[in-house]
C-alpha cells in the first residue's frame, strides 16, 4: 500500500473511489476550549485547542477539501468527563454531539458511567446510530447496540462495526456494566466481517473501536478482513498511522484537541492508496456560531460555579505521563492530609486536560475526578499494598495486550517503588518503602481510597463522610498555590 497520490484509474484499469474518513476519539465532554499539553525538545509546553464549536469548523473545512465525500465517526468516551457532563447524566453532550453532523459513534466505556438504563436513553436522543457488536444483556445474550452498518460514501459501499471495552464489567464500578455481558473481540468480530463481505457486499470493512492501541494492534494479527480501524479508549496521539499488512490504523489523542483524517483510495474492493493527517484543533480556528450558541445555552446555566475561583497552582498539572503525574500527586496527597493515613490511593484515569499555572477552579476539579467518588479508610497489610500494585502493573504491562485494560497504574501517595515492568505478573515490585521505610509485610497500613475501587483485601472499611471533589476543595484552601512535581521516586522503573 502506497501514500502517494495516483492516477484515477486503479489495478485492473478499475476506476479509483475516495472516501475520507475523520475520527474523533475520547473527548470527554470537551464541550469548550482548553490548555493542551505538547511536547517540545523533551520539554512540555501549552497551548489552547479543541472545543466542539472548533471541531464542527475543522470538519465542515474538511468537508469541502477532501477529493470524496466523508464519514465522520466517534470512538467513544464522549459523554462523560467534565461537571456539565455528570450533572446531566450526559444529556448536555447529546445536542453538541448531534449538531457536529457525526455520522457513527462506538460507546466508549465511560459511556457506561451513569448505568445502562441511563445510556439506552441518550442514545435514543441521538441523531446518528451508534454501533457496538459486542455488548449484550447478560440474562438473554440479547445485543444492547447495533452492531453493524452499510454506508454507501462516494460510490464505496463501507462496511462498519463497532466494539467496545470489556473492562466495564472487569474494572468499573459495577453499577456501569450491571446486567450487561461483553463478549470476547476474537469470538465476536469474525462472523460480522464475515456478513459484511459475503452478504453485504462491502468493498471495505472499518472498525470502529474502543479497545486501546496495543488491543487493535494486536486484533490485526488475529483477525482477518478488516481494512481500516479507528482506534480509540488509550489517548495515543498517533502523527501517522500504524499499518500492518494491509490494515491502517489510527488514534486521534483526546479531548477533542486534534481530529483525524484518512484519505483513502479505494480500487478493485481494496484500499489501494491512503493519506493521514493528525489536524490540530487550535485556538486560531473560528468557532462555529450553530454548534456555540448550543453549548453556551447548555453551559451557561452553570458558569457562575464552574468559575469559583477554588485555589492556585505554581506549577502544570496534568495526567500526560504515565507512572505518575502532577494531576494524580495532588488528588492522592488531599486524599491523605484529610484523613492522615499512611496511603492514599487513587484511580489510574487518562482523562482530564491540563492545567496552567494559576487559579484551579471548580471545573477543573470536576474535570480531574467526574465521578466524585466518596472517600474510605481502610487498613491492609504491607504484602497486601504490594499485590495492589503488582495487580495494577499487570493490568496496564500484561505480556499478551488484548489482557491489557487501558488505563494507568494506581496511583497513590505516602509510598514510593522500585519495579521492573519486564519482569512476570507478581514479580514486578522490587522494592516498596512506606513513609520512607522498607514495608513490612505483616504490618497492617492505614489507606484511604475512594468509591468503588478495586482495592482487594481492604478490610474495616469506612466511610470519611467526603467526596473527592470536596477533598480536594479543603486540601487547596489550606496549601495553596500548590506545587505538586514529577518526582519518578515514587514509581521508578529499572
Amino acid at each position: 500500500m502506497e501514500r502517494t497520490e495516483v492516477a484515477h484509474y486503479g489495478p485492473n484499469g478499475m476506476s479509483t473511489k475516495y472516501l475520507t474518513l475523520i475520527q474523533q476519539n475520547d473527548t470527554h465532554a470537551q464541550l469548550e476550549i482548553h490548555s493542551e499539553l505538547f511536547w517540545k525538545n523533551g520539554q512540555p509546553v501549552y497551548r489552547r485547542c479543541g472545543g466542539f464549536a472548533r471541531i464542527a469548523t475543522v470538519c465542515k473545512r474538511i468537508r469541502s477539501e477532501a477529493k470524496g465525500e466523508c464519514l465522520f465517526i466517534d470512538c467513544g468516551d464522549a459523554i462523560h468527563g467534565t461537571a456539565v457532563a455528570q450533572w446531566s447524566e450526559g444529556a448536555a453532550l447529546v445536542p453538541p454531539l448531534n449538531a457536529l453532523g457525526i455520522d457513527f459513534l462506538t460507546p466508549g466505556n465511560w459511556e457506561f458511567g451513569f448505568g445502562a438504563e441511563v445510556l439506552r436513553k441518550r442514545v435514543s436522543e441521538m441523531s446518528f446510530p451508534v454501533l457496538a457488536c459486542n455488548v449484550e444483556l447478560a440474562d438473554t445474550g440479547q445485543l444492547q447496540f447495533i452492531p453493524t452498518a452499510i454506508r454507501e460514501v462516494g460510490g464505496v459501499r463501507v462496511g462498519l462495526i463497532g466494539i467496545t471495552s470489556p473492562i466495564v464489567t472487569e474494572r468499573m464500578p459495577k453499577p456501569f456494566g450491571l446486567g450487561l455481558r461483553f463478549s470476547d473481540p476474537l469470538d465476536t468480530l469474525p462472523s460480522y466481517i464475515s456478513e459484511l463481505r459475503t452478504k453485504e457486499h462491502a468493498e471495505i470493512v472499518v472498525l470502529i473501536s474502543h479497545l486501546g492501541l496495543a488491543q487493535d494492534m494486536e486484533l490485526v494479527h488475529k483477525v482477518e478482513g478488516i481494512d481500516v480501524i479507528l482506534s480509540g479508549h488509550t489517548h495515543d496521539r498517533l502523527s501517522e498511522p500504524v499499518v500492518i499488512g494491509k490494515t491502517v490504523l489510527m488514534q486521534s489523542g483526546f479531548s477533542g484537541s486534534f481530529l483525524g483524517q484518512l484519505d483513502l483510495e479505494v480500487s478493485n474492493r481494496q484500499v489501494t492508496h491512503y493519506h493521514h493527517k493528525l489536524v490540530e484543533v487550535t485556538e486560531a480556528t473560528a468557532a462555529d456560531g450553530e454548534v456555540e450558541s448550543i453549548i453556551n445555552q447548555l453551559v451557561n446555566p452553570h458558569r457562575e460555579r464552574l468559575r469559583e475561583v477554588v485555589g492556585h497552582t505554581s506549577t502544570p498539572l496534568h495526567r500526560m505521563t504515565v507512572l505518575e503525574s502532577p494531576m494524580d500527586n495532588l488528588l492522592t496527597d488531599a486524599y491523605r492530609d484529610l484523613t492522615q493515613t499512611d496511603v492514599a490511593f487513587s484511580h489510574g484515569w487518562r482523562y482530564g486536560v491540563p492545567i496552567v499555572p494559576g487559579s484551579i477552579t471548580e471545573e477543573d476539579l470536576w474535570q480531574m475526578v467526574p465521578t466524585n467518588p466518596e472517600l474510605f479508610t481502610a487498613e491492609m497489610t504491607g504484602e497486601q499494598i504490594r499485590q495492589t500494585i503488582e495487580q495494577s502493573l499487570n493490568s496496564v504491562y500484561a505480556g499478551e495486550a488484548l489482557r491489557q485494560k487501558g488505563g494507568y497504574p494506581i496511583r497513590f501517595s505516602g509510598l514510593s517503588a522500585v519495579v521492573r515492568l519486564n519482569n512476570p505478573k507478581g514479580a514486578r515490585v522490587a522494592q516498596l518503602d512506606i513513609a520512607g521505610n522498607p514495608y513490612s509485610p505483616d504490618r497492617l497500613y492505614t489507606i484511604t481510597a475512594a468509591g468503588e475501587q478495586d482495592i482487594k483485601h481492604a478490610g474495616n472499611k469506612r466511610s470519611v463522610g467526603t467526596n473527592a471533589v470536596g477533598a480536594l476543595r479543603l486540601y487547596l484552601q489550606k496549601h495553596s498555590p500548590v506545587a505538586p512535581q514529577l518526582t519518578y521516586a515514587k514509581l521508578v522503573t529499572i
